[in-house]
């Protein structure tokens, strides 16, 4: 398609500015014709509500809703304000229990919903918002940007993973325990290895998480508390083994932000609904399985 028949942007909404990813978004996108992920413009965004008790949140939300304002994007009162003048949303509070709230007000709109990385926390949770998606005919996307990247696509290759072995960044959040803050990266990039499936989570080693499907295969998760930008991996597949190397910054959200605008021009979304609620399921049983010091099987 060339660009003088290019259909205009897409008009994306930020809900919850507490995020590095909201002023990326919003420069990544540009004007949706020049950016560097045509496709999409950012025309609106509401700051949020950050928790006392999340100091992410608390203490950076006044300076990204000031960034982001900066680039021109108008704050408005409230979520549903933002849904009702555009095309989809970008839930990108950082704080995960904030999200089934958020995607339950948005949902009605009827219009794609993105919710960035913690999809929710709980599989009751998770399941509640693809059911509300359901019923309002509202297409939830999801996904760690991570997943996306030319890197791991190309060590993924077409397919026919038996094993993956991960290493990134473990830190945690007050009320994101164990995988449940950056650790779900690593989870959804063994889910897009591997597909959903996990019947056991072992993450009683401390220092390493052990994914089991049914049918044998298996991840292994781990890294050190402390953040650092890189993430790596070894895919053991048909076509061999391959490694790959993931770093985080800017330039690794442009794959993220290309397939949700293809998600909400054809309508199918960019992450299976299975694989969200796999890796939700899978998060909430690694928590589980480190605080009871045994395996445990997800709940699906």
């Amino acid at each position: 398609m060339t660009a003088r028949h290019a259909p205009p942007p897409l008009r994306f909404g930020l809900i919850g500015v507490d995020s590095p990813h909201a002023p990326s978004f919003v420069r990544l996108f540009g004007d949706g014709a020049t950016g560097t992920v045509p496709g999409g413009t950012i025309v609106s965004a509401w700051k949020g509500e950050a928790a006392q008790d999340f100091p992410l949140g608390r203490d950076r939300i006044g300076a990204f809703a000031d960034e982001v304002t900066g680039l021109g994007v108008p704050l408005r009162a409230t979520p549903e304000e933002v849904a009702a003048e555009c095309d989809a949303l970008l839930v990108v509070a950082s704080d995960a229990r904030t999200h089934p709230g958020y995607f339950t007000r948005l949902a009605p709109f009827g219009k794609p919903v993105y919710v960035d990385t913690r999809f929710a926390l709980t599989s009751t949770e998770a399941r509640a918002m693809t059911a509300s998606a359901r019923s309002h005919g509202c297409l939830p996307l999801a996904g760690s940007p991570k997943r996306f990247t030319p890197e791991f696509r190309k060590a993924l290759g077409s397919g026919g993973a038996e094993r993956i072995g991960l290493t990134g960044p473990l830190p945690t959040q007050p009320g994101h325990p164990t995988l449940a803050w950056y650790g779900v990266h690593l989870v959804d990039l063994a889910v897009a290895a591997l597909g959903p499936g996990c019947v056991l989570v072992d993450a009683t080693a401390g220092d390493r998480t052990t994914l089991t499907w049914g049918d044998g295969r298996t991840a292994t998760l781990g890294g050190k508390e402390e953040w650092s930008p890189l993430t790596t991996g070894r895919i053991t597949a048909s076509h061999g083994i391959r490694d790959f190397a993931v770093e985080a910054g800017p330039p690794m959200l442009t794959g993220l932000l290309a397939s949700l605008v293809q998600a909400c021009r054809t309508g199918t979304p960019n992450v299976p609904e299975a694989e969200v609620l796999a890796i939700v399921a899978m998060v909430e049983a690694a928590h589980r399985s480190r605080t009871s010091g045994a395996p445990v099987r997800p709940e699906h």
